[in-house]
């Protein structure tokens, strides 16, 4: 048992998404999670497969990934949600879909991803800073999906075709249902798949009440429609998939999709300007993989065409967004490809080596500017990386060197460019079968953001360009961790220790008190830095069918603004302190019926010394006391047909009806969702 998980450690070890290297039609369930549970010389973490999955309730990231305490969720629907790692937020965070992702977004009053997990087959989380070959930008972790295709679908069923439909209830308050036809035929296969969540306001939890006396959270509904096409086709160890997805989220939103409309002068409905809106994610990948190709041992290629789409039907109240009366349309381009390749070097060594390019535009609505000549902002990032990973005795030794290099030209027509070398290297010792001990330190870097889509408008003049020498952010993350597991009884953890130098920040001061741009030249620039370290422990017990599993995170972000406007402060986009979060379950599996059920519980402490800070009327500063919450669910989930064809799941969310607001948005903005009744089931045949 030892050599093969060493075998396996060492084909994917310190792969950004390990489990998708593996994947190939005949990769089973067990072979995955196990790759998937270790991130490099990192200690495991969240994977969700399928089959936990199609065992859950869960319509969201959030609901999906509710075990992980490392990981946190802000309140709301959609992109009203803001996302942390480890304390970091999402201007160095990203969602991964196929390998194919963007680091721009629509305006920082709104979350930055999109995904219906109806869609992907797999959703892993990678920490910290990547090693070299992670990718371009991994200075603080992602979440990396990977879709689904009709071989996935098909390993249940005796035959070469099949449907899967699904069917949802949320007492608060959606209906959800979905269609899946999938076959294959010779060498093609084929996907074609559905989804809709139509979610009206939600309530949170008791003794809540909005600005105008109702007990929902007003323009919180969104009607979610999602559709995934696959094409694949396999010639002996060769294998092309292309697939396009389209996710889109419509309804009536807020100007500053992270707060909800208050009595607060400043959150006031006319200044929330609600309207209908979209908002959509559309991706066009072609991937190539094959193995066995001479010195190649192993190729995973892909290209990609991603989309994000704003639409408004009237942002005439909308400074943020030009003002404009009747419809507008803000759309963000990301153009990509990765190339990564595995050769063995003798019967030890393993050399993993390769390219990453992204190529992102951004096209607003229209430029406003009468002072200005403007143009769609850009930006190039373009790397390569290699990385040796080294088989001695009971050691897994892992060398790697990443170059990274970028070019970005802001709307008024200024570009800056430069590039990076970073290293990185990491250790996994095993004394024993069942015992494991892990350090890596890397080095990895981030180039500047393009601007918020929304205000590349230029009105009142109102132009964001780059300072002279901006540099790419840079990560410096340390880390050492244990793996234990004797097949009955695990347990895991970490601590690192991070730094971001040359942190990048875009203007504070956007805009007057009426929401106007202010007029003038502003600038991108490196202003300051971020300092990181924390803990994570996890253990689990399973014993014929109990499992209990316990965990807990805490990490520290400290921001060290110094720019003189203090570019990095009161922005939940860089970093906040979320409390020593604490999560539990304990469920029991029966052989006959079929049938688990289960309790969960996530615990967040009260967190203080924030680096969210809040204005006092005299205009002063002060740090954001976040309250202590615990939330409590419970779950069944039921195999009528004593398979995986068919699951009937349960759930009660928030049993108690708990009043909270999650700590990675700002202070009290938008709650954590009330007491919620789910029914999901779904029947592949």
């Amino acid at each position: 048992m030892k050599k093969t998980i060493l075998a396996v450690l060492i084909s994917n070890v310190f792969a950004v998404s390990a489990w998708a290297d593996t994947e190939t039609p005949t990769t089973n369930l067990e072979e995955v999670t196990v790759v998937g549970d270790r991130q490099g010389a990192k200690v495991r973490t969240n994977v969700v497969t399928l089959q936990a999955k199609d065992e859950s309730t869960a319509t969201d990231l959030r609901g999906l990934l509710e075990e992980e305490p490392a990981i946190d969720f802000g309140g709301g629907n959609g992109t009203s949600q803001f996302l942390t790692i480890r304390g970091m937020g999402q201007n160095s965070v990203d969602i991964k879909v196929d390998n194919a992702y963007s680091d721009s977004q629509f305006l920082y009053h709104q979350g930055r991803f999109i995904i219906d997990p109806a869609l992907v087959k797999i959703v892993s989380v990678q920490k910290g800073a990547g090693s070299a070959s992670a990718g371009i930008g991994a200075t603080n972790g992602a979440i990396i999906t990977k879709t689904v295709d009709a071989l996935d679908l098909l390993k249940d069923l005796d035959k070469n075709w099949g449907v899967r439909l699904n069917s949802g209830y949320s007492s608060n308050d959606g209906r959800i249902y979905g269609a899946s036809v999938f076959g294959r035929a010779g060498n093609f296969d084929g996907l074609l798949s559905y989804s809709r969540n139509n979610e009206d306001d939600y309530k949170p939890g008791k003794d809540f009440t909005n600005y105008n006396g109702g007990k929902t959270v007003p323009y919180s509904g969104l009607d979610k429609r999602s559709y995934l096409a696959k094409l694949g086709a396999t010639f002996g160890n060769h294998r092309l998939v292309l697939s396009r997805m389209q996710d889109q989220h419509r309804g009536d939103r807020l100007v500053r999709e992270e707060f909800a409309v208050t009595d607060n002068p400043r959150l006031s409905l006319a200044r929330q300007s609600p309207a209908y809106r979209e908002t959509t994610l559309e991706n066009n990948n072609l991937e190539w993989t094959a193995t066995d190709l001479g010195f190649v041992e192993k190729l995973t290629a892909n290209a990609y065409l991603m989309k994000n789409k704003r639409y408004s039907a009237d942002d005439s109240g909308n400074g943020y967004a030009g003002g404009i009366a009747g419809p507008t349309t803000t759309t963000i381009t990301t153009k990509g490809a990765n190339v990564g390749l595995d050769s063995r070097l003798g019967e030890h060594t393993l050399l993993k080596y390769g390219i990453n390019y992204r190529h992102q535009e951004i096209e607003p609505h229209a430029f406003l500017s009468t002072a200005y000549t403007l143009t769609n902002p850009k930006k190039a990032d373009s790397g390569v990386y290699v990385e040796a990973i080294n088989n001695i005795g009971d050691f897994t030794l892992t060398t790697g060197l990443r170059y990274d290099h970028f070019n970005l030209k802001t709307h008024d027509g200024k570009s800056v460019s430069d590039g990076a070398v970073n290293p990185s290297v990491g250790v996994i010792w095993q004394p024993l079968d069942t015992l494991s001990f892990s350090a890596s330190h890397n080095y990895a870097t981030r180039s500047p953001r393009l601007y918020d889509a929304l205000r590349t408008h230029g009105r009142n003049n109102s132009i964001t360009s780059i300072a002279d020498g901006t540099k790419a952010e840079r990560a410096r993350n340390t880390e050492i961790g244990f793996n234990y597991n004797n097949g009955a009884f695990a347990a895991n953890g970490s601590y690192f220790w991070q730094t971001i130098k040359d942190a990048v920040a875009g203007p504070q001061q956007r805009h007057d008190a009426n929401g106007n741009p202010i007029s003038g030249v502003r600038e991108i620039t490196n202003a300051g830095y971020i300092k990181n370290r924390g803990y994570e422990l996890g253990a689990s017990y399973r014993t014929g069918g109990l499992i209990t599993k316990i965990g807990v995170a805490q990490s520290k972000p400290r921001i060290y603004d110094t720019h003189p406007e203090n570019l990095l402060s009161a922005n939940p986009e860089f970093a906040v302190q979320v409390g020593r979060t604490w999560t539990a379950s304990v469920a029991y599996r029966f052989a006959r019926p079929n049938l688990e059920i289960g309790w969960q519980n996530r615990t967040v402490q009260k967190a203080g010394g924030s680096v969210l800070v809040r204005e006092r009327n005299d205009g002063t500063l002060t740090p954001v006391e976040r309250k202590s919450y615990n939330v409590n669910d419970i779950f069944a989930n039921w195999k009528p047909l004593g398979k995986d064809t068919l699951n009937v799941n349960f759930s009660v969310n928030n049993v108690f009806n708990k009043f909270y607001y999650p700590h990675s948005q700002r202070g009290e903005t938008l709650p954590g969702i009330g007491r919620d009744f789910r029914l999901a089931v779904n029947y592949k045949f």
